[in-house]
């Protein structure tokens, strides 16, 4: 029992060490494997076989699997960013609401832009100038600023069906048979629950949002001006709306259409016995973010083209920052890969996967808490996906779909307290807050409320399992 305490101590101890020096600006390529190296010297495992072996073997799986997928978001995103298309849709979305409605304005402005695949810093830096301008135009308080950026990236649209982020794409690589190694699931896995979990959570989050920011109106507050506010003002100079939306359509039809065209062609049009090529790679066309990412960048890169001062560099600084951003969540993911074979975290696991009911439920604790002691969404489902899917699919015969959809969603609950490396660049680096006045707003809209969905998301796929099969 002793024993037990011990370790158990440890890993939250070192989990709690890796927040505290991530939320005071700390390099997470430099604290993820420090708080490794203690927690796997002080549980009395040797620390050179494990560092080597345990967390560089995470560290060069998730570069593996996620690398292109990371680093052709950040060129999309950069794409985006440097072309004006993203102000443009920003911009058109705040004037379409008008300045009566500018916390509404910023959420949407966040959501389409996730929802289309634009990174979530790319957004945060986009979205922000405009956010400073309508805030301050309705006079309403700053510091929920932040909050209305992370509720419309990080909470209905990042970890939707359909959404080609990172966080609704991870469960395809990892939820596979184990016989043929093909993905149980795809992108749009559990869509009607999806649908009606993320429109709970669009109503309740702003509902929120505008009740808390009307609490702080009625006490005096209002929008603080500083001398550093670039101030989003409406102009032409950017891209028309539908040009800059056309990525993004792209992008998310090409994900969610395409592979079902190309095998309904291939089985209705294509001869397997004159075309056996073809036939064979339509009618397997893949369930893979990679493709629709891809062709998004390429069909930004051309209607874009004539306002990119140099594409060539703007595909170097998108490779570099998406290099940096799958290196950053690798860093985190050897954290757990070496932590994982620890006494302490067999004991977390063995609890949550016994929690007595749905099994759904045990999978989205699991998930939740990994996520939590990583400090990523993303981070967080490539730990757990590969203990949780042998007992709950394997074992258990939990739905893959059903699976994929409550994983994606418990992600992003826990995974952003306050040392989530987004809500720290958020807060500080582009909003020029502090924790104290701007994460209480965000606990309760990308903690609390995607808690809640993801506890309806369970009970539907309790009450009405057929759901889970598409």
């Amino acid at each position: 029992m002793l024993h037990d305490i011990y370790q158990l101590s440890i890993l939250f101890g070192c989990m709690a060490l890796m927040m505290t020096l991530v939320v005071r600006g700390k390099s997470i390529f430099v604290v993820a494997p420090l708080c490794a190296l203690i927690a796997v010297t002080l549980s009395g495992v040797d620390p050179i076989v494990q560092m080597n072996e345990a967390y560089m073997t995470g560290f060069a799986d998730y570069v593996k699997r996620f690398y292109l997928i990371f680093t052709l978001g950040a060129v999309f995103g950069k794409l985006m960013d440097e072309s004006g298309a993203a102000v443009t849709i920003a911009r058109t979305v705040g004037q379409r609401l008008g300045k009566n409605q500018a916390c509404l304005a910023v959420v949407l402005a966040c959501a389409v832009l996730t929802y289309g695949g634009v990174s979530l810093f790319v957004v945060g830096f986009s979205v922000y100038p405009l956010a400073v301008h309508l805030f301050r135009s309705a006079n309403l308080p700053r510091r929920f600023i932040p909050a209305a950026i992370a509720f419309g990236s990080i909470t209905f649209t990042m970890t939707s069906a359909g959404s080609p982020e990172i966080q609704n794409l991870i469960p395809i690589k990892y939820l596979v048979s184990s016989t043929t190694g093909e993905s149980l699931t795809d992108a749009r896995a559990g869509w009607p629950v999806s649908l009606i979990v993320a429109l709970l959570m669009f109503v309740i989050g702003q509902w929120y949002l505008e009740r808390a920011i009307q609490r702080d109106i009625k006490s005096g507050l209002g929008f603080e001006v500083r001398d550093t506010d670039r101030v989003q003002t409406p102009d032409a100079s950017g891209p028309a709306f539908l040009i800059s939306i056309l990525p993004l359509l792209v992008t998310v039809l090409t994900l969610n259409l395409l592979p079902s065209l190309c095998r309904g062609f291939a089985s209705s049009w294509l001869s397997s016995e004159r075309t056996p090529t073809l036939h064979a790679i339509l009618s397997r066309f893949p369930e893979d973010g990679t493709l629709a990412i891809f062709l998004g960048v390429i069909a930004g890169t051309i209607v874009m083209r004539r306002r990119l001062k140099d594409v060539w560099k703007c595909f170097g600084d998108g490779f570099f920052n998406g290099f940096l951003a799958v290196g950053s969540t690798s860093a985190v993911v050897g954290f757990g890969t070496a932590v994982k074979t620890l006494s302490s975290f067999e004991l977390v696991v063995n609890w949550v996967t016994k929690i007595p009911g749905d099994p759904l439920i045990g999978a989205a604790i699991a998930v939740a808490v990994i996520a939590a002691i990583a400090g990523s969404a993303s981070g967080g489902q490539a730990i757990a996906l590969p203990v949780i899917k042998p007992i709950y699919v394997d074992q258990l015969g939990v739905a893959p779909r059903a699976l994929h959809r409550i994983v994606a969603i418990s992600s992003g609950t826990l995974d952003s307290l306050p040392a989530n490396g987004y809500v720290v660049m958020l807060i500080h680096n582009i909003c020029g807050e502090t924790h104290s006045r701007a994460y209480g707003p965000i606990f309760v809209t990308t903690v609390l409320i995607p808690a809640l969905g993801t506890a309806v998301a369970i009970a539907f796929f309790k009450f009405f399992p057929q759901w889970g099969l598409l």
